[in-house]
């Protein structure tokens, strides 16, 4: 499935798949938002692949909102690799 991007009262919600083949565009559109906004909340439920290079592209928006002091939120039931990958983050 194509990866499908909706906003509902302010929430973001991600359908399909996280791949190398389009984690350029859904990093370049979160990084737009995260320009406009102070508060960003993704909801992950109906995500049904995330990649390595999916979990890597969330993490650098994760931190990319750390850095420009945005709170950046993601939600809804989704990979177990992908929760343990940021759990298990170093952040200073």
């Amino acid at each position: 499935m194509a990866l499908q991007i909706t906003e509902k009262k302010g929430n973001f919600y991600i359908q399909g798949e996280i791949t190398c083949d389009n984690v350029q565009a859904l990093k370049l559109h979160f990084e737009y938002v995260l320009r406009k906004r102070k508060y960003v909340t993704i909801n992950i439920s109906d995500v049904t692949e995330i990649d390595s290079e999916g979990v890597v592209a969330l993490t650098q928006m994760y931190h990319y909102a750390l850095l420009t002091k945005k709170i950046f939120t993601i939600i809804g039931v989704g990979s177990k690799e992908m929760y343990e990958h940021f759990k298990n983050q170093n952040i200073a």
